[in-house]
């Protein structure tokens, strides 16, 4: 365990897609990365109702506010860095199942559509309709599930 923290463990699960890791190592990963997401998704929690600026009470130039709009541009920048992470981690537990590797990008991607459609199905009600976000988080459940079956308990041919 030591090995896979250090620089050069770090370097092989999350910054390239390609070789193999097993199941033990897929969910320390993962859980390194949701660690990450995680606590960055409590501060933003924490700190998001401060983002509103009120003119009468606080002037033009408000610090609070721009400080959490700059809090807001490096949160993001590191969820999607853990997104990134975590799919190099699981396109190499995929690849050690021998399934396509870029299956591991399917939670990705339908959590970014299913984010749109939360976003966008209030503010345009005529073209989105108020189901679609549902039909996609319900998608992206069962894909997220799927994926933890797959990658946390399922054996290699290497493993036994």
């Amino acid at each position: 365990m030591a090995a896979l923290l250090s620089g050069e463990g770090f370097r092989f699960l999350f910054r390239t897609d390609k070789g193999v890791v097993s199941r033990e190592v897929w969910w320390l990963g993962t859980a390194l990365t949701g660690a990450v997401a995680f606590v960055t998704t409590m501060i933003w929690f924490a700190i998001a109702p401060m983002a509103t600026s009120d003119l009468s009470r606080r002037g033009l130039i408000d610090p609070t506010a721009i400080g959490v709009y700059a809090y807001l541009i490096a949160y993001a920048f590191v969820v999607m860095l853990c997104g990134i992470c975590w799919y190099n981690l699981s396109a190499k537990r995929f690849r050690d199942l021998g399934l396509a590797p870029s299956l591991a990008g399917l939670p990705l991607v339908l959590a970014l559509f299913a984010g749109a459609a939360h976003w966008t199905s209030p503010r345009l009600p005529d073209m989105v309709p108020f189901w679609s976000p549902w039909l996609l988080d319900a998608a992206l459940a069962v894909v997220i599930a799927w994926t933890i079956y797959q990658l946390g308990f399922q054996s290699s041919a290497r493993e036994g």
